[in-house]
């Protein structure tokens, strides 16, 4: 037993799920036990989105899958699967090992793109090293990064392509420089950071990587070796030798042995994941514990997902340690969970995700590069950079996106939630807050915004939106038609857009 706070339990959820739903809030109270929900939330059984995409595409009456179908696969599991943690790690693993439907061939292949994203789901909770074969190994990945064909120079006259052997490690396994334990850079005698790989590493492992294809043209299984185009030559990769006469399988398992056990890859991944996650900036001595984690378990990502989430940094008081901004697509599954939204015309998926594209800045699977929406480490200018700190999903957010999703969540609160009797569109989803509009038709304002508070802002409203909350409903003499601005006024507010 933790003795959680009912705050402590909100703000939890708010970080381990899509958003946080008050029967859910519920039961971690009950349970008062961050790693038993943890161990319920491993064994859950979950949706896959290939299946789901397929089932999009059923009920929409097409012939095949489209790229609408997969995102609004993805709404789907999201907003309903019970298996939150699990989708909420794959989300963030998806904006780490980055395939996007921006590729000219995966901007036709939607199948491929959800089977990859349920690669990810499946590995949420794997050994790293598992879940970096299977991206390895992915056609999605192969066309995204180029591996698939890449034939050794012998045959082709030219250099093998460097894509993935340069990505692999760059962005995948171990950055640029070299790390302590705790994420901090690793300095030589004059200061400076110490580079992790050279030229010469990229140029090997891309031999490394070649003879592997997408078995006759299937792109929903993993690729296969061919090694009559696989350079078979010795090569020389970041100090290890490899030896001549190696297969593709054999050289490629010698690099996930190799590559996994380096020294950098426990405080590099665990940084990514906890800035995915949890916060932009972690204290030192929060990545130091979850790095030991991954590097005492070979990196077993249950555990060290497990070491994310029960770490006591989760516990503190609010501090620059422990925020983040909230992501733009996850503020619109936070408010659907939250409010409970229903599908209209007694549809059963996301018809229409919320033009996503015009929206959020950001879908699934939709990132303009291999970088993610946004750099991990981006210092928007101003009172954030001057202090050195990171807010990366800042890199997205500009007054457009700011307006665009004003609309999405006004249009939702107010035409398909108070006037939600005026309508029944199956391409849209509905707001019922019934026990909000009773407080507020009963006069029970103080409970309204004590509730909203709560609901919405994990009971840290600040004295400001708290009294413009009030203020809004002492101005309705018909205090029904004040519960949908309330809300607008704290799901677009920046208690509720910062996260800490």
């Amino acid at each position: 037993m933790e003795s959680l706070t009912q705050q402590q339990a909100s703000r939890f959820l708010d970080l381990a799920t899509m958003g946080v739903k008050q029967a859910e809030l519920e039961h971690l109270i009950s349970l008062d036990d961050r790693e038993r929900w943890i161990n319920e939330q491993l064994a859950l059984p979950y949706t896959h989105h290939l299946n789901q995409t397929r089932y999009q595409a059923n009920s929409r009456g097409l012939n095949q899958s489209s790229q609408e179908c997969r995102v609004g696969a993805w709404f789907d599991i999201a907003l309903t699967d019970e298996a939150q943690l699990r989708q909420r790690v794959a989300f963030a693993l998806s904006q780490i090992f980055v395939v996007s439907e921006k590729d000219a061939n995966l901007i036709q292949d939607p199948e491929a793109l959800a089977q990859y994203y349920d690669l990810l789901t499946d590995g949420a909770f794997k050994p790293f090293k598992e879940l970096l074969r299977d991206i390895t190994l992915s056609p999605a990945m192969g066309q995204y990064l180029t591996m698939n064909g890449n034939k050794p120079q012998s045959e082709t006259g030219q250099a093998p392509d460097q894509n993935y052997a340069r990505e692999v490690m760059q962005l995948f396994t171990i950055g640029l420089y070299h790390l302590n334990m705790d994420g901090s850079l690793v300095l030589n005698q004059y200061g400076e950071p110490t580079e992790t790989y050279q030229d010469d590493d990229i140029e090997a492992l891309a031999r490394v990587f070649t003879g592997w294809d997408i078995d006759s043209g299937n792109t929903l299984i993993p690729m296969v070796e061919d090694n009559s185009h696989h350079d078979m030559e010795p090569k020389q990769v970041l100090g290890e030798s490899y030896p001549a006469g190696q297969t593709a399988r054999q050289d490629l398992e010698q690099f996930l042995d190799h590559i996994t056990s380096h020294p950098n890859v426990a405080p590099f991944i665990s940084t990514l994941l906890i800035k995915r996650l949890t916060t932009s900036n972690p204290s030192s001595d929060y990545v130091y514990r979850v790095a030991t984690t991954f590097d005492n378990t070979n990196g077993d990502l249950a555990e060290v997902v497990r070491a994310i989430y029960t770490d006591s940094a989760l516990l503190e008081a609010r501090n620059t340690h422990m925020a983040k901004v909230r992501e733009p697509i996850l503020a619109m599954t936070y408010l659907y969970r939250a409010m409970e939204a229903y599908q209209g015309g007694g549809n059963d998926i996301i018809y229409d995700p919320m033009r996503y594209k015009e929206t959020f800045n950001q879908y699934p699977l939709g990132a303009n590069s291999v970088f993610n929406f946004y750099q991990p480490d981006y210092r928007p200018p101003g009172a954030l950079a001057e202090q050195g700190l990171t807010a990366p999903e800042l890199g997205i957010i500009d007054w457009s996106q700011l307006i665009n999703m004003g609309n999405i969540f006004y249009r939702s609160l107010l035409d398909y939630g108070q006037n939600r009797g005026s309508s029944s569109n199956k391409k849209e989803l509905y707001i019922a807050p019934q026990d909000l509009e009773d407080m507020a038709t009963s006069g029970q304002g103080e409970q309204l915004v004590s509730t909203i508070n709560r609901l919405v802002l994990n009971q840290q409203g600040s004295i400001e939106v708290i009294s413009r909350l009030e203020s809004i409903y002492n101005g309705h003499n018909n205090k029904f038609y004040a519960v949908p601005k309330m809300l607008f006024i704290a799901f677009m507010s920046p208690d509720f857009m910062v996260q800490e």
